[in-house]
């Protein structure tokens, strides 16, 4: 009997591992061709975006530039004494090279974890007020945070932190979004908690802003 229950123990276990999602790998940075002036005179918002997927190539390079390191322990955009409080996330579809879903980024090993099932158009199409073109984008970006890891006893001054690194977050995001060919417009005037429920993310994390991303429609 106790051999029979270490035996059915251990499959569930295995089968628990087996079911658990594995980080993915992103391929390396690589540097673009486009100037740092140049981006900054063709960035604008744009809404009118369609497919196809983002590569990993191209996620690679956005998500790099918005959270990525850089050096050792240290990230694209600065943080107010290193506290990092970001969360990033990709809400992606109709990939060859990845599944449907939200993608949490790790800037320590640069890879993605799915978090949860899902596409823009299931995640961001059945709340209330969504802005209609966003649920039709490849990819949308989530950037939340958790001010409880900044320093201090002022949560508003935590906040403000978090928030201000957020927009320079968003901003690196842009600019590569711009480098690389591709539209984006920052998104701030929809139900956030409902985006954050929809999308899985944790209690304590705030979302600033989403990013929807993809091709200028011509």
């Amino acid at each position: 009997m106790r051999t029979f229950a270490l035996s059915l123990l251990a499959t569930v276990l295995m089968a628990q591992e087996t079911q658990a999602p594995k980080p993915i790998k992103l391929p390396a940075h690589k540097g673009g061709s486009l100037t740092l002036d140049k981006a900054l005179e063709e960035r604008q918002s744009t809404r009118n975006l369609t497919g196809p997927a983002l590569s990993l190539d191209t996620l690679s390079q956005l998500l790099w530039s918005a959270q990525g390191e850089n050096r050792p322990g240290k990230r694209t955009v600065p943080s107010a004494n290193a506290r990092y409080p970001l969360e990033l996330y990709v809400v992606a579809t109709k990939s060859d090279a990845l599944a449907d879903g939200v993608y949490k980024y790790s800037p320590k090993d640069h890879s993605m974890l799915k978090v949860k099932d899902g596409n823009p158009e299931t995640i961001f199409g059945s709340i209330k007020g969504m802005q209609p073109w966003i649920p039709k984008c490849p990819a949308v970006f989530i950037f939340s945070g958790v001010s409880s890891r900044m320093g201090g006893n002022d949560p508003q001054r935590k906040e403000a932190y978090t928030f201000w690194e957020s927009g320079a977050a968003v901003q690196a995001l842009l600019l590569q979004v711009t480098a690389n060919g591709l539209g984006a417009t920052v998104v701030s005037g929809v139900d956030l908690d409902a985006v954050k429920s929809a999308a899985g993310l944790l209690d304590d994390e705030k979302i600033s802003v989403i990013v929807p991303v993809g091709r200028i429609a011509k």
